[in-house]
């Protein structure tokens, strides 16, 4: 029996750096949680083991925290028994928490992480929905798995989607100091999944066409540059990121955007017509489109289209 039952400890018996049972990752600051417990008290109590004269936190590591900074000198807890064997107390540690909210991908990391120093693949499969509130397959639970190479500082990316579960998977695989600067390089920016994977194949890609190594293409002076600059925000340092790799990856190409884009101008559209190449030019179709507010606006674009159709440069953009 797992035994539970209400006790008032003294918190400075509570051992705050024993975490072999943690599985969540800092939130918030516990001063709103803290000011809610001093007005309202706490209403999920604690979950904690017995341990060597210690109380050893199972579940609620913020709410002991938040007791604490409310300078408060016991808590009530629910004590486990503390006669179980140790995969229980992890499986407890993980359903506290997966059925209150969804676990992100390092929480998934570290929790199976954990099971499965006690529990089979398979095993931890078959009792996923009753310890994750979700049904997992041997395969995704062998990725966790993997992933729990990453260092801490990975962790907290994962959790904070700052890198992408998928972007983490193909990371993990390289040597630890190449990983050490793509971590450095995605917490300066903020790309989504796909352009995180594009950056990384961009880069990949680079390194085995010039023969350099990984870090050296990484520790170009450009690109170091762009992710160092302070006054530059994330989104814009992942643009100019994508536009130099994607420069570098493909000159030739590059250069004939930038011709394209030339010529576009020198056709002079005006504000309100809007002409674009493929993305790329990975594609084959060009996009046109106008915006009118009125029908005098509206004539006005269409006679600017009809003369544009006679300028050559158009016709040679369209049949490069």
């Amino acid at each position: 029996s797992l035994a539970l039952g209400l006790v008032v400890a003294f918190i400075c018996d509570v051992d705050l750096d024993d975490k072999r049972y943690k599985v969540s990752f800092p939130g918030k600051d516990t001063l709103y949680l803290a000011v809610s417990i001093r007005d309202n008290g706490t209403l999920f109590p604690p979950i904690v083991r017995y341990l060597n004269g210690r109380y050893i936190v199972i579940s609620g590591f913020n709410r002991v925290k938040a007791s604490l900074s409310n300078n408060e000198k016991t808590i009530i807890a629910y004590a486990i028994n503390p006669d179980l064997h140790e995969c229980q107390y992890i499986i407890k540690s993980i359903i506290s928490l997966s059925f209150q909210r969804p676990l992100t991908h390092a929480e998934l990391t570290t929790s199976i992480g954990k099971l499965n120093e006690f529990m089979e693949i398979h095993e931890i499969a078959k009792r996923s929905i009753g310890i994750f509130n979700s049904e997992l397959n041997t395969r995704i639970i062998q990725d966790y798995i993997n992933l729990k190479s990453l260092s801490e500082t990975g962790l907290q990316l994962l959790h904070k989607g700052v890198i992408s579960f998928k972007t983490a998977k193909k990371i993990i695989t390289l040597p630890e100091e190449t990983i050490k600067m793509l971590l450095n390089l995605f917490s300066k920016i903020k790309a989504s999944n796909n352009k995180q994977l594009e950056i990384l194949q961009y880069i990949m890609e680079i390194s085995k066409r010039d023969q350099i190594k990984f870090e050296k293409v990484i520790e170009n002076s450009e690109i170091q540059h762009i992710i160092s600059d302070k006054n530059r925000e994330p989104v814009l340092k992942t643009k100019f990121l994508r536009e130099f790799l994607h420069k570098k990856r493909f000159p030739a190409l590059f250069t004939a955007r930038q011709s394209t884009r030339q010529k576009i101008s020198n056709l002079k559209f005006g504000k309100q017509i809007k002409f674009t190449p493929p993305e790329n030019f990975e594609g084959l179709n060009y996009s046109l489109s106008f915006t009118a507010k009125n029908y005098k606006e509206f004539l006005l674009n269409v006679k600017k289209l009809n003369e544009v159709v006679k300028n050559r440069e158009l016709k040679e953009i369209l049949e490069q």
